[in-house]
């Protein structure tokens, strides 16, 4: 009885592609890697993310006679963002390490990014002015 076709290697592939690639997989990191940088990632930005937080919801609820502009609510929206990203890139990253594959690291360097952006503004308009 012939083999089934899904058990054929293919004739294109070279002979490394065509094993299987549970075989070349690279062996996940230990979970203490991950919980390691996402608490310390969390202790570095925990400040800048209660002060970005604090500032969209100044932002977003307008000054006290009550008229709020869409350019407040806009800031606000995207300081909510950076602060989301904040908040997810450190777990993203410490998975990523762990994982050794190239989509978690995608979304790692894309909150990764944003974080940083987060906090260029942070930094920019809101810490070095006060200094």
């Amino acid at each position: 009885m012939p083999r089934p076709h899904r058990e054929i290697p293919s004739q294109r592939l070279p002979a490394s592609r065509a094993q299987s690639p549970a075989a070349t997989a690279k062996k996940p990191r230990s979970l203490w890697w991950g919980m390691l940088i996402t608490v310390v990632g969390w202790l570095l930005l925990a400040y800048p993310i209660v002060l970005l937080a604090l500032v969209s919801t100044v932002f977003v609820s307008g000054p006290l006679d009550g008229q709020v502009t869409a350019s407040g609510i806009a800031l606000g929206v995207l300081g909510y963002i950076g602060t989301l990203a904040m908040l997810a890139f450190p777990p993203l990253l410490g998975f990523a390490v762990m994982a050794r594959r190239r989509t978690p690291w995608l979304v790692a360097i894309l909150t990764g990014v944003l974080t940083l952006a987060a906090f260029l503004y942070l930094t920019a308009e809101w810490l070095v002015p006060l200094g």
